[in-house]
């Protein structure tokens, strides 16, 4: 073998995929997809906890799942399924501060240094953020408890790192959000994966088909107004509308029952107000 490569192939080292010991015989694959599917399925969910608590419009742009990175989180948390961690970048960081103390935002080049007021809203946004994750890639499960007092030498191996893109509306700049999962948060998402019930050979057609997912449609408002007014309607225009206390949910075009809007932790949830067998 003197004079002979081991290795023959022509792609480039950074292209390469580099096995982690401590995710072998394990369906760390698969991760990677369940996060994005599991975030994506509610595109909506940091953006509204952004507008309902910094009143700021931000359009979700992109979401990305990365294994490989150099770079640590700003703030990082203990709770009970792991460590978490979070960074912010700055244009959007001191968009946020501004909208919530008042202020004009100054141009990036302009910025100066950091204060602890920064300090203080990337902590308590890194907190927000975490569990509405959490919420998402926990099936609903809540993380209640997490700890902000772990020591800043204790050292974590991160996993994953979930890169949200956002793009304010006002001023037009892409800056993006990242959630750093350890190890073991990884290891309960894995174990998720695999504790899936599957359906039995045996399963009826007729509980298949209660399984069959079917799209819900809310009426959150509505108004009557004149064809002449419509007509003459314009993109940004607004209407004066006043949101309904008892909501129509329908399939389709069929009413299926009434139900009540609420919001927590920036999530907007539906509250049936009637039992569907009676309808």
């Amino acid at each position: 073998m003197i004079g002979h490569k081991k290795v023959l192939h022509r792609v480039p080292v950074e292209h390469l995929t580099f096995l982690k010991p401590e995710k072998l015989g394990r369906n760390y694959h698969k991760v990677p997809e369940y996060i994005k599917g599991m975030t994506g399925k509610y595109p909506r969910v940091i953006t509204d906890y952004v507008l309902s608590h910094y009143r700021i419009n931000v359009d979700m742009r992109d979401i990305r799942i990365q294994e490989h990175f150099k770079e640590v989180p700003e703030c990082r948390y203990r709770s009970a399924i792991g460590k978490v961690g979070f960074s912010i970048e700055r244009p959007l960081l001191t968009e946020l501060l501004e909208s919530y103390y008042g202020g004009t935002t100054l141009p990036l080049k302009d910025a100066p240094p950091v204060s602890a007021s920064e300090n203080r809203m990337r902590e308590r946004l890194g907190v927000d953020i975490a569990k509405i994750c959490a919420r998402l890639l926990l099936s609903g499960s809540p993380l209640d408890d997490i700890d902000t007092s772990i020591s800043a030498y204790e050292e974590v191996l991160w996993s994953y790192r979930i890169e949200f893109v956002f793009c304010s509306l006002a001023t037009g700049v892409e800056s993006s959000i990242y959630l750093y999962l350890d190890s073991q948060v990884t290891d309960e998402l894995t174990r998720r994966l695999t504790d899936e019930p599957s359906s039995p050979a045996g399963e009826g057609v007729g509980q298949r088909l209660t399984q069959l997912p079917v799209q819900l449609d809310c009426v959150l408002a509505s108004t009557q107004m004149p064809l002449s007014s419509v007509l003459t309607l314009q993109l940004g225009d607004i209407l004066m509308v006043r949101l309904l206390d008892r909501c129509e949910v329908h399939i389709k075009q069929q009413k299926l029952f009434y139900g009540a809007i609420s919001e927590d932790d920036g999530t907007l949830f539906l509250t049936s107000l009637d039992s569907v067998k009676s309808q």
